[in-house]
């Protein structure tokens, strides 16, 4: 157990992080690279440590980023790989990113006119949208997109990628058709003469259950961090969750029958009985609809939370013969002992996906990174 007091904490555990790298490793065939996606924090992980750790003892080579300041935190962490940032960047992270080998995507062909018009050098991916309706290039603005780009010295395009919209759903049709889409992207773009070194179109869940062969890159995200990219479904690889978050009781005390908990009394003792406060809540990333719904484990046996998560605290009822006490361990999610709350499960409470779990982890909470048992990084409050 991390002695934090009576803070909430989180552990990171980068053995596991590793274990699903080899697990994606599983899946690729020789010759196909991974690009890891560490946005948004590592989502909720903390990028910072995680991709220092990947690139490190992790072997990766390329990492991938939502927003041009995230590649910015990676460079000045010392990050030497590539790294290709997903969304819109403004004239002058364009040009920060050509000097530190930042790779940019197209996403809008009046992004590239504008790229053009302001004479700015940009090694660039081309998202086309084949069906996800979100950011992207059409695939009938392609050939305006190959006529420009052949002219331009300035430009050099690397890639091209598509994002799979349902891939998650079995059986479903939509990928064969945006495959389809995209492999005729492609030719377009080589029949100009534009052959891009790399394609990438594996995310978590495609990489999973479909072919990836005129793959050069997969792109896994919330595999990596041990979630399923549908909390509801099996998926063929043995993924370990990457987070706990765990905090401590501190405070226990005895109440009559009819004792009503927490806001708006939504839970009321059904007898003389013990109430546990456990200093975590939303604030911390226990999300609102566990309220009288969710679980946490204290000394490996779970206990149901009583009445509201409120910000900072919780409750669970310990019944009227407990075997809890103030400075007990408390697991919301994660290990302990041989038992466990996975992300996947909390998501499967309130009809959401790890995705959203993680994501909502509290920046200020303090992170403990474990390698083989040991602490081996601890980070304060911000973890972008």
């Amino acid at each position: 157990m991390i002695k934090t007091g009576y803070s909430p904490h989180i552990e990171v555990s980068l053995d596991n992080l590793l274990h699903n790298l080899n697990q994606i490793r599983s899946l690729v065939a020789p010759g196909i690279g991974i690009l890891a996606v560490v946005k948004d924090s590592a989502y909720g992980c903390g990028s910072r440590v995680i991709a220092r750790f990947l690139e490190h003892q992790g072997g990766i080579r390329f990492f991938a980023v939502a927003r041009p300041e995230e590649a910015v935190t990676l460079r000045s962490e010392g990050i030497e790989s590539p790294i290709l940032v997903l969304g819109e960047a403004t004239p002058e992270e364009l040009s920060w990113g050509w000097e530190q080998r930042i790779i940019f995507t197209l996403n809008d062909l009046a992004d590239l006119q504008k790229w053009i018009s302001d004479g700015l050098r940009v090694r660039f991916h081309i998202n086309i949208d084949t069906g996800m309706g979100r950011m992207g290039v059409r695939p009938d603005e392609i050939d305006s997109v190959a006529n420009y780009i052949k002219s331009e010295k300035n430009l050099h395009l690397e890639g091209v990628f598509t994002h799979m919209a349902s891939a998650d759903v079995p059986h479903t049709p939509t990928v064969d058709h945006q495959l389809a889409l995209f492999r005729q992207t492609i030719s377009h773009l080589r029949s100009h003469n534009l052959s891009p070194t790399h394609i990438h179109f594996g995310n978590s869940a495609t990489l999973m259950r479909f072919p990836i062969g005129e793959c050069t890159l997969v792109r896994p995200g919330i595999a990596l961090y041990g979630c399923k990219p549908d909390p509801f479904q099996h998926f063929p690889l043995d993924l370990r969750p990457v987070v706990s978050l765990k905090s401590t009781v501190i405070k226990i005390k005895q109440v009559p029958q009819g004792t009503s908990i927490s806001y708006g009394g939504h839970y009321v003792t059904a007898e003389k009985t013990w109430i546990a406060t456990i200093a975590m809540g939303y604030a911390h990333g226990i999300p609102r609809f566990l309220s009288n719904r969710g679980e946490v484990l204290i000394k490996e046996k779970r206990y149901r939370i009583a009445g509201n998560v409120t910000m900072d605290y919780i409750m669970v009822d310990a019944g009227p013969n407990p075997l809890i006490q103030v400075g007990d361990e408390v697991v919301a999610m994660g290990y302990q002992g041989k038992t466990y709350i996975s992300p996947d499960e909390v998501a499967r409470l309130g009809g959401s996906i790890g995705y959203e779990i993680l994501c909502n982890l509290g920046t200020s909470v303090d992170r403990f990174y474990l390698l083989d048992n040991s602490i081996v990084v601890h980070s304060r409050g911000s973890i972008f």
